[in-house]
């Protein structure tokens, strides 16, 4: 897969509050094996942040568990997790193209969170399924049959902040994606409240944000994976507008 740029965005008319969290995005840092529970398996994990890509091609997995989880977490400069902050109203975009899962049970790829547990949205293999659900996300499902193995998809995530810190509903998010291989066009879950967290999101914020897989259910011998990010954007709201336009023609324009 071609490597295409990543791009951090920022709009300078934006008030210095607006640009101090997503703006600081610098760096992917490595967070393979987050889960470890076939440990012997033959894993090739790659980040780059300059071309915007993290590619995770997993094979061989011998004896063990549940799942293997491993994410690339959005970094600043310094090669730290960059922990959102409540007040760091996000939109985020990426790429994705789950190429191979041969013999496992289900392969989870899409944008990953940690907070209040791990947090997911993106596609499950196993019936086709675009979804979003764990740590603070809310849940949503798009339905099953919208995503084939070998479809390049568009998925992005906008987070508008609440009211204050520890409101409820705390702030909104709305889930999109857009499956290039079926020209689906943006499909919108629409901004849902968060309200399924007692007392809203806390003080300190949403916690590390980043793109990877989970693989469940493998076989030891035969089990394959191969997921492809790229076009991995991030830009402080309000420029969520201009961002779909530059996404979608982008996308559209760097089709393999």
């Amino acid at each position: 897969m071609r490597a295409c740029a990543l791009a951090v965005l920022a709009t300078a008319g934006l008030a210095g509050s607006a640009l101090a969290g997503p703006s600081d995005f610098a760096s992917l840092v490595d967070a393979s094996r987050t889960f470890n529970d076939r440990p012997t398996s033959n894993l090739s994990f790659g980040t780059d942040f300059g071309a915007g890509t993290v590619s995770i091609v997993e094979d061989t997995y011998g004896a063990g568990g549940f799942a293997n989880r491993h994410i690339a977490w959005f970094g600043d400069s310094g090669g730290s997790g960059l922990d959102f902050n409540y007040g760091w109203s996000y939109d985020m975009t990426t790429k994705l193209q789950v190429n191979q899962a041969d013999n496992v049970g289900q392969v989870e790829a899409g944008f990953q969170v940690d907070n209040f547990g791990l947090g997911f949205f993106g596609v499950l293999t196993g019936n086709g399924e675009i979804a979003a659900f764990g740590g603070y996300l809310q849940f949503h499902s798009f339905g099953t049959g919208v995503y084939n193995v070998g479809d390049e998809v568009l998925l992005r995530m906008i987070y508008s902040q609440g009211g204050g810190e520890n409101d409820s509903p705390a702030g909104t998010m709305e889930y999109m994606y857009n499956n290039l291989t079926t020209a689906s066009g943006w499909v919108s879950s629409g901004a849902l409240a968060i309200g399924n967290l007692e007392g809203g999101i806390p003080s300190g914020g949403l916690g590390l944000h980043g793109v990877g897989a989970q693989i469940n259910g493998a076989d030891d011998t035969l089990g394959a994976v191969d997921v492809q990010f790229s076009m991995i954007q991030v830009t402080p709201t309000p420029a969520s507008a201009a961002l779909l336009g530059l996404g979608g023609l982008v996308a559209m324009r760097r089709r393999r």
